[in-house]
């Protein structure tokens, strides 16, 4: 157990944009953690996530890093087909680990790691970082408390990656690779089925889902559509896109018949309204960075307190499950049947 007062050591396996972006200045900023190391495949991107972080070493051999016993947690922030074998190599090695989502591309690969996470003892947190904060605990807590009543019906959108090849070429193949290894619903539908989980508490039991592909190339379709029913009566309609070259703002509405919530992403805000009220849970930060600095803390925390981190490997197979479903429904061109997933 970490010693009160003394900072947690902590690497990075992966220097991508999410780590430039948003983990590496949550590191930078946090006082309970400090940054050790940083690995990635590419050498200059090792090079300057540690310029920018100013860190005590980089490298290309992540074997280095799993070796140090002064690292005793490990960010495996990675493409999800490469994040299984590395995140279970790291508990193995005695690292308690923060894996970005997806936890993997199938749920029998996820659920080999899970069995890794048994047998090492260790910690495994799963990178659904937007369920953290405020505003999503604000949701959680109107529709647990019956405001909206229930069924709910909930609508889901999110759009990103923007159609920009020769833009930015970089980009427009990272994507496309990604592509080859499934659709959207599988990687940015992954936040979306984890909130689903957090905001009904119930078990989705039923897909239908349409994909479509706005040029014959794409390996798979970039624009998915599925419509989710479960086990409480709850339904949902996600929609995920990419490679576009224009997005909507996206949907984010929880509808009840005492009344309706939403998430405003771009004023960060969570908005409550009924016929006799209408309630405001605003930040007035980033809401972005608020999501990875929390997420973090719950991190550390379970660090130090040996407690299962939530969301973990069992949130992360439950998101799998569901947008691997809908990958399947999109695929065949027909309804697919969930089990009932069994509740803590």
């Amino acid at each position: 157990m970490a010693q009160p007062g003394t900072p947690i050591g902590v690497a990075i396996l992966g220097c991508g944009d999410i780590v430039m972006t948003q983990h590496l200045p949550t590191l930078i900023a946090e006082r309970e953690a400090r940054l050790i190391a940083v690995c990635d495949v590419e050498e200059a991107r090792a090079r300057k996530a540690a310029d920018i972080s100013g860190c005590d070493y980089y490298t290309t051999d992540h074997r280095r890093i799993l070796s140090d016993p002064e690292i005793a947690a490990v960010f495996v922030c990675t493409p999800p087909w490469v994040t299984p074998a590395l995140t279970m190599e790291a508990l193995r090695a005695g690292k308690d680990v923060l894996c970005e989502k997806p936890m993997a591309t199938s749920v029998e690969k996820a659920l080999e790691v899970a069995a890794v996470e048994r047998e090492s003892g260790q910690l495994l947190q799963v990178g659904f970082t937007y369920r953290h904060g405020p505003l999503m605990d604000a949701l959680q807590s109107w529709i647990a408390s019956g405001r909206l009543g229930r069924p709910l019906q909930i609508r889901l959108s999110l759009f990103d990656e923007v159609w920009n090849p020769e833009g930015d070429p970089e980009h427009y193949g990272r994507i496309l690779n990604t592509l080859r290894h499934g659709p959207p619903c599988l990687h940015d539908g992954a936040h979306a089925a984890d909130h689903l989980a957090f905001l009904t508490g119930a078990s989705p039991v039923r897909v239908t889902a349409q994909g479509l592909k706005t040029r014959p190339e794409f390996p798979s379709p970039n624009y998915n559509s599925a419509n989710i029913a479960f086990d409480n009566g709850d339904q949902a309609k996600l929609e995920v896109g990419w490679f576009l070259p224009h997005f909507p703002k996206g949907e984010y509405q929880i509808l009840g018949p005492n009344g309706m919530a939403y998430l405003d992403r771009s004023n960060a805000e969570a908005v409550l309204v009924t016929d006799s009220i209408t309630e405001r849970v605003q930040l007035s930060e980033d809401r972005i960075r608020s999501c990875f600095r929390a997420q973090l803390a719950k991190f550390l925390a379970c660090i130090r307190e040996r407690r299962t981190p939530v969301p973990g490997s069992r949130e992360g197979i439950a998101s799998l499950r569901l947008t691997q479903a809908i990958a399947d429904a999109m695929a065949a061109d027909a309804p697919i049947t969930m089990e009932r997933e069994e509740r803590a």
